[in-house]
């Protein structure tokens, strides 16, 4: 059962780490400012029945904003090691895990597109494309080199 870990999910390992660590230090460290910049909050919000507006990120919760950058660090921090490491049994629940994450968020992403509780911006749609093929790489990995250490 010392099986070593292949290319594509090291290489798997090292994507994910640097998209997660990246994204996860900006929503830690400006976390209305990312998602302005991201285009997931609107830039100037209009105050109903006012000539009035105010900065977008003014709607946006610092706290559960750096929950998630929190999250997404954490997550660059296990690919880093996983990309360290050399046998699948140092990894197995890793890739567990992240396929789990992936799975269960573009599944939020099409629970709230189906009851058209927000509209969609164009970065909701592609970080919802980036988690679904990561998924699918990490659901591989699983189903491919958990299949091979067995036998």
């Amino acid at each position: 059962m010392d099986k070593p870990i292949s290319n594509r999910l090291r290489i798997t390992f090292l994507i994910h780490c640097i998209i997660a660590a990246i994204l996860g230090v900006a929503m830690w460290v400006i976390p209305g400012r990312s998602l302005t910049l991201l285009g997931w909050v609107d830039e100037f919000v209009q105050l109903p029945g006012s000539d009035l507006s105010i900065p977008g990120q003014t709607f946006v919760d610092p706290l559960i904003s750096r929950l998630l950058g929190s999250a997404l660090l954490a997550l660059a921090l296990s690919s880093f090691l996983g990309w360290r490491a050399v046998r699948w049994e140092q990894v197995a629940i890793v890739v567990k895990q992240e396929t789990a994450v992936c799975v269960l968020s573009v599944v939020a992403f099409l629970y709230v597109l189906a009851r058209g509780l927000r509209p969609m911006p164009l970065i909701g749609w592609a970080v919802m494309i980036l988690l679904l093929a990561f998924g699918l790489a990490w659901g591989f990995a699983w189903w491919m080199e958990g299949r091979a250490a067995k036998m």
